[in-house]
């Protein structure tokens, strides 16, 4: 397998953005091209600049229109590779996955981040409004309080207003469909296989918060509405079929990730990109704070 690199930024160290968000843009999506755009205009919309990471598989490439960093795979991807490949392909201390489908508040990132340096998390999330339409996810909106959500525990989702996910809360267990981890403590790996070689389908993010749980690493709820997620249980990667229960208890968790095989070569670009952009070490928290107290000032 190899992949090519487009659009990668040419800031300097002490102006990149603290936060890469990145997104696999499966080469089976419905409405693919529709959603990217809405995409790339919801993170653009972000008060805390982002530095964004698109992620391609089975050859495809991005519109001439995404002017943002983007990466082409040659082979098909499950959706935890396309996400240990977004970990791989950061340059900044914090990363942050988020789905095509869902959409972030113009302060999301900001708020995650903020947290996250304040009380040194390794991992952080918040609340999301679950939206069973697409129309309902187009418009611009802000952070608000979960005041007026409600939990229902039901899975999937039934149609209602007004409800919440149960991420930020803690009320569902999970810590929801899109997370802000801290590169620099957990290192750039992401679950992808199994011990004995099998792609985790459907629950690699289940696995990916049990190893940080395992490791007592510190894990911080926000309940706020941090966001939109949308349910569609017909198109969505949690829903399709998988045997990642069983396959855990068989065998376990491997260390070999795609951003291993990235990392170390195994995976490699196929055109002219110095791989040192992700192989050096991410700033230290200290110093990304010290630079957002002097940007704020």
């Amino acid at each position: 397998m190899k992949f090519t690199s487009h659009n990668l930024s040419s800031l300097s160290q002490d102006q990149q953005p603290i936060v890469t968000v990145f997104c696999a843009v499966w080469h089976q999506q419905k409405n693919k091209l529709d959603l990217l755009r809405s995409h790339w205009e919801n993170l653009k919309s972000q008060t805390l600049n982002v530095h964004p990471c698109y992620i391609f598989d089975n050859g495809d490439t991005a519109p001439d229109w995404l002017d943002a960093p983007w990466h082409s795979f040659d082979e098909p991807l499950s959706i935890y590779e396309a996400w240990s490949a977004g970990t791989a392909l950061s340059t900044t201390p914090y990363v942050m996955n988020l789905n095509m489908d869902d959409r972030l508040a113009r302060d999301a990132v900001g708020l995650l981040a903020g947290t996250a340096l304040e009380t040194n998390s390794a991992l952080v999330c918040g609340e999301w409004e679950i939206c069973f339409d697409e129309k309902d996810m187009a418009e611009p909106f802000d952070l608000t309080d979960i005041d007026y959500t409600h939990f229902k525990p039901t899975w999937p989702p039934v149609l209602d207003e007004n409800l919440r996910l149960g991420s930020g809360t803690g009320e569902r267990g999970t810590f929801g469909p899109a997370t802000l981890w801290n590169v620099h403590t957990i290192g750039k790996w992401y679950p992808s296989y199994f011990k004995n070689g099998e792609v985790i389908r459907s629950m690699g993010d289940g696995f990916f918060w049990s190893v940080l749980k395992g490791n007592n690493l510190k894990l911080t709820r926000v309940p706020k509405v941090i966001g939109k997620y949308l349910s569609d249980p017909d198109s969505q990667g949690e829903f399709r079929p998988h045997q990642d229960a069983e396959l855990i208890k068989a065998h376990g968790l491997s260390e070999r990730s795609m951003s291993s095989r990235i990392l170390s070569g195994d995976v490699s670009c196929a055109n002219e990109v110095d791989m040192t952009l992700f192989t050096k070490a991410p700033s230290s928290p200290t110093s990304v704070l010290a630079q957002m107290q002097g940007t704020a000032a």
